[in-house]
This record gives C-alpha cells, structure tokens and sequence, in this order.
C-alpha cells in the first residue's frame, strides 16, 4: 500500500532511542507558523527550487509550457508558484523530471510497501546494537494510518522497533490503527491553553489532549515533546500549565524541549512561501535552563532540553 513521503532520514538520533531511520510523511493538520518541514503541510505534492544548483537552462519552463500553454512562466520560482497557486497546474511534475541540475525537485515521493521495507531494513544491525529503530514522522504520519499500519505489521515481523511522532490533532481512529504496532509514541505538546494554540496552529488543542489521555489510559508508552517557541510557550505561565497537564500522567516515558531554531529557513525560501517565523529568536541558554528547571520540579518523569 502507498505512502507518501517527503524523506527517509537514516542514521537519526533526536527522534527515539538509538539509532535510528525517520520517515517523514505528508500532510498535517495544523500548520505551525515556526514550523520546521513546511513541505509536509499539504498532502498534494509540491516542488521546490534549489537556486544554486540551477545552470539556467529553461528546460523546466518549456516542459511545463508543453503541459499547460500558459507563456508567462518565466523562472523556476514561476513555477514553484505556478503550482501551488494554481489549480490548472496538473501535478504532472514534468518540469522537475527534466531538469538535468536537480534544481527543481517534488517534495515528496509515493513508495509501495515492497519498495519502502528494504530501505527502512537496510540498517537493522544498527537498530539491534543500539536501541534504535524506525520512526514515523512528519507532517502528521497518523494521516495516512491505514497504510502506515500495513509497513508497521511487516516491520514487526522482522522484529524492528517502531516509534511515531505525532501531534495528536486526529480522529482516535487512526491511532487505534496503530496502536498495537507501535512501541514507543513521541507526542507533541505545544500549549496547554486552547485558544493559544488555536492562533499558534490554525487548530484547538481539545482533540490532542483527549488523545493523550486515551493513549495514556490504553497503557502506551509515551514520550512527550514540547517545541520551545519565543512568544508562544516559554512564558513561566504557559510552562505552569502545561506542567499541570503533564503532572497528571505520571507513567510517561520523560519529556523533552527542544527549542526553536531558524534551520527551515531556506526551505521556505526553495517552495516560494514567506517564513512567519523569520524574525523569531532561538531562545537563549538562561531561559532554556529555567525551563528544564521548572519542569523539573514540577514533573516525577525525567525532563531533558535538547541542544543546550
């Protein structure tokens, strides 16, 4: 069964124990505006337009021109905009299959389940000597769940650990798909006020935290991360409440913070999109540490703050 995905990451070691291969999947049902993977916002796939690979040859714009007949496409930022904003584009991706650079790329690529296995098989000595595993990603990996659960029996068969990192914003449904094939969930937590994450992500957080109360409850082994953004979660208040959701899941696998940084930049940049979080500052070490501390004392389950 397909999967759409946007990368295979492997020899990975920030999401999950050991070593590890991260898929990212596509599609995601908020939109985080310091999001990091902005090409896995929609599930239709999109192109990117990598300028410094670019020799300039226009092969891109006369293959797209064949296609669609429109003239006024006049650069690979024409087209990258071309198709996102226009529903004539046919998705056909004409204009990335010729460009003899690799400058113009899709964002994303369907795998079957016979030719994702080996990919995701190729590095299990690593997994077995490590701890490690494979880990769904994305986007949101739970919004295509029934094909995902299919690659995850065939993975546990071959004794493979597996790890999902979601954000939680999707029908139970989905994660009772997955439930039983997934050894360790690696869930997001952005703000405990709803309304905050409403304007924060485009989506209230009232369906994420009854999700984690039922995944909590079904006896899953849940590790908690929470993305520290300047303006959005780092105040002590915001912390306190979100302490105070934590505080009633005692069995939790810890919590990690892992702070904000501008790296996607550049991503957005390739896919034609303003980056909302561009004049946002990583938080510094002082406030990073007071939050570990806080949470510290606050939780029972070991709190760690990535890259400080």
């Amino acid at each position: 069964m397909p999967l759409t995905i946007t990368n295979i990451q492997r020899t990975s070691f920030h999401n999950g124990p050991g070593v590890r291969t991260t898929v990212f999947l596509k599609g995601c049902t908020l939109h985080c505006f310091w999001c990091h993977n902005p090409e896995t916002f929609y599930a239709d796939n999109e192109l990117r337009y990598v300028h410094s690979r670019c020799i300039h040859c226009g092969i891109c714009m006369e293959a797209c021109r064949k296609v669609s007949g429109v003239s006024s496409l006049y650069s690979p930022e024409d087209l990258v905009k071309y198709a996102r904003n226009h529903k004539t584009c046919a998705k056909c991706l004409r204009c990335s299959g010729q460009c003899p650079a690799q400058a113009l790329v899709s964002t994303a690529r369907v795998y079957d389940e016979e030719e994702l296995l080996p990919v995701l098989l190729a590095d299990r000595s690593y997994y077995a000597g490590s701890g490690g595993g494979v880990t769904f990603s994305g986007g949101e990996p739970l919004l295509q769940a029934e094909n995902l659960s299919l690659v995850m029996e065939r993975l546990r068969g071959e004794g493979v650990p597996i790890a999902v990192d979601t954000a939680g914003n999707v029908p139970w449904e989905a994660f009772r798909k997955v439930l039983k094939r997934t050894d360790l969930f690696l869930f997001d937590l952005k703000t405990a006020d709803s309304e905050l994450h409403r304007r924060v992500t485009g989506s209230p957080n009232g369906v994420i935290l009854e999700n984690l109360e039922r995944l909590y409850r079904e006896g899953a082994a849940i590790r908690i991360r929470i993305p520290l953004i300047p303006g959005v979660n780092t105040s002590p208040e915001e912390q306190e409440r979100i302490g105070e959701v934590l505080g009633r899941y005692p069995g939790l696998r810890g919590v990690e913070l892992l702070p904000f940084h501008r790296t996607a930049w550049s991503k957005y940049r390739q896919m034609g999109m303003d980056y909302p979080a561009a004049g946002l500052e990583p938080p510094d070490i002082r406030t990073l540490r007071q939050i570990e501390g806080r949470l510290r004392q606050r939780l029972s389950v070991p709190v760690i703050c990535r890259g400080m």
